[in-house]
């Protein structure tokens, strides 16, 4: 529970207070607001997921693509800093850089990825996130 600490003190003063509730009640609609929010940015990240493996559900892939995939699904749109390397797929893989970079170019033929602008030593990768 995120909010123990607040808790036992909002409690501690309601019980120690004149008999007036209103400060635990207002912590309590704020918690409960911010687990609905919760439930929410969660719910929302999930629909993600399965809209992008509903759309690419025909696509052959390796099950260590598919691990890696669901690493960047996770992170969600912009989440995964710098994007995807070949030097972390090949550290969240366990693979030499040569095997990642041949996975990286097939996930990019098959459309899963798309290269980001740069390049040489800076070339990084994203999800296509144009699932509808």
């Amino acid at each position: 529970m995120a909010d123990r600490d607040d808790y036992y003190e909002i409690l501690e003063h309601t019980n120690t207070a004149d008999g007036d509730i209103s400060s635990w009640i207002t912590w309590f609609i704020e918690c409960m607001t911010r687990a609905i929010l919760g439930s929410e940015n969660l719910l929302s990240n999930v629909m993600l997921k399965t809209r992008f493996w509903q759309y690419y559900a025909q696509i052959d892939l390796k099950e260590r693509q598919t691990k890696i995939i669901n690493r960047l699904l996770e992170a969600g749109p912009g989440g995964f800093q710098g994007g995807l390397t070949n030097r972390k797929y090949a550290a969240m893989g366990h693979v030499s850089k040569a095997t990642a970079q041949r996975e990286l170019a097939d996930l990019v033929q098959k459309g899963l990825l798309r290269l980001n602008p740069g390049g040489g030593r800076s070339t990084s990768y994203d999800l296509c996130w144009h699932i509808r």
